[in-house]
């Protein structure tokens, strides 16, 4: 069973403070959506770069199993030379002795 190698989690989008003396923390709804918005963007870029990553170790994983495919294709081929050019007339058989 493979272990994770990331986690993703939602993070909180915009989470209200409480005000202190100066004031409140955001004064309008504009300001508290715009905060929102800034976070929904860059919890969308983290999860656009896990997104790259996964693509990233796909594309190594499939490459290292195209050259070993290739490599079991080549020694396939060659196996299938060197049987069709065996004479079985020519070959040795051993025989072997059976006890009765």
């Amino acid at each position: 069973m493979p272990f994770a190698k990331r986690v993703v989690e939602p993070q909180l989008l915009c989470r209200y403070q409480i005000p202190n003396e100066e004031g409140l923390v955001f004064e309008d709804l504009v300001s508290i959506s715009n905060v929102a918005l800034s976070r929904t963007l860059r919890q969308l870029s983290d999860l656009a770069k896990h997104a790259c990553s996964i693509f990233q170790e796909l594309e190594s994983d499939l490459t290292s199993t195209n050259l070993r495919v290739r490599g079991l294709q080549s020694k396939i081929s060659q196996l299938q030379q060197t049987c069709s050019e065996l004479d079985p007339k020519q070959e040795a058989v051993r025989e072997y002795l059976t006890l009765s």
